[in-house]
């Protein structure tokens, strides 16, 4: 990944991370009887590194869905400035760049993806 394209994807995962935050305080807001309301208050005191881990108690399956992006993009910002960026957190191996052109938040190469997507459903025969 020339390091050019940096900055480009950074600003896309900073825009995408602020919209994660919306939307997850949104689903929060729109919960029957406030029922997050005490949750809501400590998220909006918190730095967004601790809301992952704060979500994990209440997770649906939608909220689940959002709390992991939101682990992705903070994980690749993360990668960005520690000069990580774009290697396979499973091989090591280069990001392919249309990968992360398509998803500056991808954590794997392609052959290492597909490992795990094979692992998750197996084949039968």
């Amino acid at each position: 990944m020339p390091k050019s394209m940096l900055p480009e994807l950074r600003d896309r995962l900073q825009q995408e991370l602020f919209l994660v935050r919306q939307d997850i305080l949104l689903y929060l807001q729109r919960a029957p009887a406030n029922e997050f309301r005490s949750l809501i208050a400590e998220l909006e005191d918190r730095a967004l590194s601790h809301w992952p881990e704060m979500l994990r108690s209440c997770l649906t399956p939608e909220l689940d869905a959002k709390n992991r992006r939101l682990e992705q993009i903070q994980a690749a910002l993360s990668q960005m400035d520690m000069g990580l960026y774009g290697l396979c957190s499973d091989c090591d191996a280069r990001i392919e760049r249309e990968l992360l052109l398509k998803d500056p938040a991808r954590q794997r190469c392609q052959r290492c993806e597909s490992k795990r997507v094979d692992a998750r459903h197996p084949q039968h025969h």
